[in-house]
C-alpha cells in the first residue's frame, strides 16, 4: 500500500511529500516513485513536521509519527500493528489521529470503496497512477513470494501468477 501512497500523494496535490524507510535500496526506490524526501526510520530527528502522516507499521512507531505532526495535523493509520498514542499528545498539538481497515469500509461504506475503487481503476486506466511490481512469482513458487515478502526484499508488489 505505501509504495501507491508517494504517487498518489502528489496526484492529490501535496506539496511535499516525505516518506519513511528502512534501507537505502528502500529509499532510492521511494525517491524514484516521487517522495520529495526519504527519512530513515532509524534516525533520530524525522526533520520538520509535517500535516499528514500515513502509516502501515503501527506499534511502537505511532508515538514518533504523532511526534512528527506539525500542529493540526493528522495521522492516518492503516495497519493492524496496533500500538498506544497518548491523549495528550494529540490534544496539546491539535493534532488527530483516524484510522480505518479496507475490509470494514468495503462492508460498511459500499459506495464510497466503490467510487474511491473506480477513481484508482480510472487513474490506472490514465496511466497516471502504477503499482509497481517487484517481482512475479508462478503460483507453483508461492512459498518463494512469501519468502521474499518475510524477508522485506521487495520493492514493491509481488504477484503470484498462474
Amino acid at each position: 500500500m505505501g509504495q501507491l501512497a508517494v504517487p498518489l500523494a502528489k496526484l492529490l496535490g501535496a506539496g511535499r511529500v516525505v516518506a519513511a524507510a528502512g534501507s537505502p535500496e528502500k529509499a532510492a526506490f521511494l525517491r524514484a516513485l516521487g517522495a520529495d524526501e526519504v527519512i530513515s526510520y532509524g534516525r533520530e530527528s524525522w526533520g520538520e513536521p509535517v500535516d499528514v502522516v500515513v502509516d502501515a507499521v503501527g506499534g511502537g512507531l505511532l508515538p514518533r509519527l504523532v511526534a512528527a505532526l506539525a500542529p493540526g495535523g493528522r495521522l492516518v493509520a492503516y495497519s493492524s500493528g496496533g500500538g498506544t498514542v497518548q491523549a495528550h499528545d494529540l490534544l496539546a498539538g491539535g493534532k488527530s489521529l483516524i484510522g480505518f481497515q479496507m475490509a470494514r469500509l468495503a462492508r460498511t461504506r459500499a459506495a464510497d470503496y466503490t467510487a474511491w475503487r473506480d477513481e484508482l481503476w480510472a487513474l490506472r486506466a490514465a496511466g497516471r497512477l502504477r503499482p509497481a511490481i517487484h517481482a512475479r512469482v508462478p503460483l507453483a513458487e508461492a512459498a518463494e513470494a512469501h519468502a521474499i515478502i518475510e524477508r522485506r526484499e521487495n520493492l514493491g508488489k509481488v504477484v503470484l501468477v498462474p
